[in-house]
């Protein structure tokens, strides 16, 4: 039965399908017109078939809807009956730091690559420890000098000479009996050897390396012995005392950053630590493929625990917010993208209300929409809570303890300073009767020089 019912269904469908794709529609309903009355009886009889079902199924479907909307009912009236014991809070103001979040890389306050600088030596010695401290000035690598120091001396011994032959020269020059071109040529002669002079003193000076400034230095690249050729990299020098951590700033910050602002950078080795610091410089430009732009900031670092090239975590400090609401960062949940939390209202039962999230530091969560200070939200079992749920407080006499006792700290404020505003005016109360002692014995001091006078007289 159900085989032939599925082969009506298709027979069904592949007739119309056939006429909705036939050109001549007139001329394919004359050649089928047996098939055309067969397939009009079929859907008049499906039709059929489907509304004596609706009809027949119509009470079963609305007494299942009865059922369940009657379940749901039950369910409201159970938990409007319980009691969820939560921990609440109350929303406070406060104040918040203004941060910006970037990632940066560290670089040493100085670093060079040592290289040689003469066109062909070999390492006479090297003079320091590698790893160790040295200091600017200290000798590092001695290369051997002998055809430096050759050079030397011949291009001595040619200028002292052509220097003499200038010199005698000018004499006859100066008499006005030797001619100017010989003048010139022998001046040309004394300035060249000199130049060459000048160039052996520098590659002589050259072959002895020295550190450029206070740092640690590397790991020797070559060993004593080997012949190297000009630029032949060697070893390198890092001044880790300060790094300057580089990062990137969104343009949307740049009227917040400034020179000077704080800086706070963690580092994924010392997980516990934090290196404070401040910004040095920030970039002329930005950058046009990620619109953001590249600031500095110096980090002191005595113990040189940071190292050249590390990545660091970056917290920019550009300011602070007052009068903000705070929430704890328990008392938010999520689904998804949203962000809500559980209030309480007066009748003590819970209901979920949206939020809208700013900075967050130690002090709490910023709140910028959805809540009002002094509303009370749970910050822990909101796993159990459903809207209109009963809940009861069970930390409600440590909030009532805060409460009181922030009120306390304002009223012993506001004491203090009357105290002292007292103080300040009994002190000005009893300058005057100083000022009148002082007149008083002025005036004695007065009396006593006129009898005094008198009696001379």
């Amino acid at each position: 039965m159900i085989k032939k019912i599925f082969e009506r269904a298709i027979s069904c469908f592949a007739f119309w399908k056939d006429f909705v794709f036939s050109e001549n529609k007139k001329k394919f309903l004359n050649d089928n017109a047996g098939a055309l009355k067969t397939q009009i009886i079929i859907l008049l009889a499906s039709f059929l078939v489907v509304f004596v079902l609706y009809h027949s199924l119509k009470p079963v479907v609305r007494g299942a809807c009865r059922v369940v909307l009657q379940s749901d009912e039950n369910l409201m009236d159970t938990l409007r009956g319980r009691v969820v014991g939560v921990e609440a809070k109350k929303v406070i103001t406060g104040t918040t730091l203004r941060e910006v979040k970037s990632i940066g890389s560290l670089k040493a306050n100085d670093e060079v690559l040592l290289k040689v600088e003469i066109p062909s030596a070999k390492i006479k010695e090297i003079k320091f420890t590698e790893g160790s401290r040295v200091k600017k000035g200290d000798d590092l690598i001695v290369f051997e000098d002998e055809y430096y120091r050759s050079e030397k001396e011949r291009f001595e011994a040619q200028y002292t000479l052509r220097k003499t032959e200038f010199e005698r020269m000018k004499k006859l020059y100066d008499q006005k009996v030797g001619a100017r071109k010989t003048y010139d040529e022998a001046l040309a002669q004394m300035n060249e050897s000199k130049a060459q002079l000048d160039g052996a003193v520098f590659h002589l000076s050259k072959t002895v390396i020295k550190a450029p400034f206070n740092g640690t230095i590397g790991i020797m690249k070559i060993s004593t012995g080997s012949v190297v050729q000009q630029h032949t990299e060697l070893v390198n020098i890092v001044d880790n005392s300060v790094v300057k951590a580089e990062f990137m700033v969104p343009v949307k910050y740049i009227e917040d950053i400034a020179v000077g602002q704080n800086v706070e950078i963690t580092v994924d080795t010392f997980k516990n630590r934090v290196f404070s610091g401040t910004v040095d410089a920030i970039d002329s430009e930005v950058d046009v493929k990620n619109h953001s732009i590249l600031v500095r900031a110096v980090i002191p670092n005595q113990s040189e625990a940071l190292k050249h090239g590390m990545l660091s975590n970056v917290k920019l400090i550009t300011g602070e917010k007052s009068d903000v609401i705070l929430v704890d960062e328990d008392a938010l949940d999520r689904e998804g993208a949203i962000e809500f939390v559980w209030i309480i209202d007066e009748k003590d039962r819970a209901y979920r209300k949206r939020v809208l999230t700013g900075a967050r530091d130690v002090n709490g969560v910023e709140i910028i929409a959805g809540l009002k200070e002094d509303e009370i939200v749970v910050v822990a079992g909101q796993l159990k809570l459903t809207d209109g749920v009963e809940t009861k407080i069970l930390n409600k006499e440590a909030m009532e303890k805060y409460e009181t006792k922030s009120e306390s700290d304002i009223k012993d404020f506001t004491a203090e300073d009357k105290s002292s505003d007292e103080n300040n005016d009994s002190v000005e109360k009893e300058e005057p009767e100083e000022d009148k002692t002082d007149e008083n014995k002025e005036s004695k001091k007065e009396e006593s020089s006129e009898k005094s006078e008198e009696k001379t007289e």
